[in-house]
Formats: structure tokens, C-alpha cells, sequence
């Protein structure tokens, strides 16, 4: 699979990445069954050929805390069992 390069955070509360931005470093795998490679053979246009990049994950700062997805997510549990 071709790799393409995001930037983003990483949480430890609840282990998840969030993608921030794309750099547009993209590492071609050069397989001919990879439909974003330069190498890809097929020409049908209904190729079963994978045509999407990999994320490859990069780290730009990390959190002790989860995210704010879960956090809200863990907020509302909480405010909705109170009502």
C-alpha cells in the first residue's frame, strides 16, 4: 500500500490518534496491484485494486488525557443518568 504522511495527536486516556494535516509526503509502494501506484497495471475502470492511501501516523504532540470526543462523549453518560 502507498503510504501518505498525518500529522496529529496522540491521546493516552483513550488511546486515539485525531489527524491534524497531511504533510503531502507520499510513499509510492511500487506494486502493480496498488491502484495509487505508479506501477498499477490494470485499466479497467472497475480495477478490485485498493485505490486509497495508507495513513502513516506521525506524532506531533502527545496528551496524558483522552480526547475531546471522549470526553464529551464521558460527559454526556454522566449529565444524561443524572436527569
Amino acid at each position: 500500500m502507498c503510504t501518505a504522511e498525518l500529522i496529529g495527536d496522540y491521546y493516552r486516556g483513550c488511546q486515539h490518534f485525531v489527524g491534524l494535516y497531511y504533510t503531502g509526503e507520499r510513499t509510492d509502494c511500487n506494486s502493480p496491484k496498488c491502484g495509487v501506484s505508479a506501477a498499477h497495471r490494470h485499466t479497467a475502470p472497475n480495477c478490485p485494486c485498493p485505490k486509497q492511501d495508507q495513513d502513516e501516523r506521525k506524532v506531533r504532540n502527545m496528551f496524558q488525557v483522552s480526547c475531546d470526543a471522549c470526553r464529551a462523549a464521558a460527559f454526556e453518560r454522566l449529565s444524561s443518568g443524572r436527569g
